[in-house]
């Protein structure tokens, strides 16, 4: 009885173990294929990721490509806009430019009318004092008297003094000093200084001033008598050495005769038209003429602003000199004022203003 216990345990333990070699195996088995399948899913995960990081990486290449079409966009329009602006402010200045250049041409067409109706009604008074040489060979000068105990000869030695046409005048200062010697209006001009001293009156005494943008004496500061051979052929040599060149500035002429004492009695002025050049007139004169002071600092210089100069020369002159003025006025186009703005001066002072013929002197 004993041995049969025995065997039968023996027998129990050795199912027992194959049991447990079984549950083993089954267990390894199991944890074999659950790792497998962990792989696997860690592979397909790893696998999806890759996808969604080269998705993301493709959006992200269009989103910077259409952001950078965008910005070009913006540029674009933002250019656009600046140059729409830079238009708009160019048509402006433009157009402000085009209306200051017409309320110009109306203020000079105001003032001409003006003018021209008072030198109408000036005429209708008494007759004007402008006589013109009947014949071109006439060796003398009608309306227009040389007398005084001192004769001042005032001369404008300007650029316009070389011709009557703008065009012409440009010309000749462009070229030498011998050419503008030499140009018709300035041999004229020579000879009608020679005109008057050959009249001066004995017992009479003159002097030569010459001025453009400003004033100087011919052969210094003395009278001369129109006897005195030696120094009226100095005074000719010296005429005939000065070159016309400049601006005309008539307020430095009187400024010039007034500072020096000169004092004369009778003053001849040669010239051609209104001065270019001068200090600012009173804010009075220019509103009244019509003249805007910027056009006083420019390279050219309207009708109404030269008026405006010549009435602050003509004011200076009444207000320093006691002379009698004569103006022997020369040609030049497009001066269509100085005739009447300088028999206002005249005629004040109980002078003349002669226009000579083609032929004189």
């Amino acid at each position: 009885m004993p041995r049969n216990r025995q065997a039968a345990s023996s027998f129990g333990l050795a199912f027992l173990d194959v049991m447990a070699c079984g549950l083993g195996a089954v267990t390894l088995i199991f944890m074999l294929v659950k790792y497998h399948t962990n792989v696997l899913e860690a592979e397909t995960d790893h696998g999806n990721l890759d996808s969604d990081i080269a998705e993301l990486r493709a959006q992200q290449s269009t989103m910077e490509r259409e952001f950078a079409e965008l910005t070009a966009a913006y540029r674009a329009l933002t250019e656009e806009q600046d140059g729409q602006k830079d238009r708009m402010t160019s048509r402006a200045a433009e157009q402000e430019s085009k209306e200051r250049k017409l309320q110009q041409v109306m203020m000079e067409i105001q003032t001409l009318e003006k003018a021209a109706e008072e030198l109408k009604l000036a005429s209708s008074e008494e007759p004007a004092p402008i006589v013109e040489t009947p014949e071109p060979t006439q060796n003398h000068l009608l309306g227009i008297r040389v007398e005084g105990k001192r004769i001042l000869i005032l001369i404008d030695r300007s650029a316009s003094m070389t011709d009557s046409r703008i065009i012409d005048i440009v010309k000749t200062q462009v070229s030498d000093d011998a050419a503008k010697r030499k140009s018709p209006k300035w041999q004229r001009m020579l000879r009608a200084v020679n005109w008057l001293v050959e009249r001066i009156p004995e017992g009479s005494q003159y002097m030569i001033v010459h001025y453009a943008r400003k004033a100087d004496f011919l052969i210094g500061n003395r009278w001369v008598k129109p006897n005195d051979s030696k120094q009226t052929e100095r005074a000719m040599k010296a005429l005939s050495n000065l070159v016309p060149d400049g601006s005309t500035n008539l307020h430095s002429a009187i400024e010039f005769i007034v500072s020096r004492g000169i004092n004369p009695t009778n003053i001849y002025l040669i010239t051609d038209g209104l001065p270019t050049l001068g200090p600012t007139p009173a804010l009075t004169t220019l509103t009244r003429l019509g003249c805007n002071p910027i056009g006083l600092s420019g390279n050219t210089i309207s009708g109404p602003c030269r008026l405006a100069l010549f009435a602050g020369a003509q004011n200076l002159y009444h207000a320093s000199i006691k002379a009698t003025i004569s103006t022997i006025l020369m040609p030049l186009e497009g001066d269509p004022h100085a005739v009447y703005a300088y028999w206002t001066l005249a005629s004040s002072t109980g002078g003349t203003v002669t226009s000579p013929g083609v032929g004189w002197p």
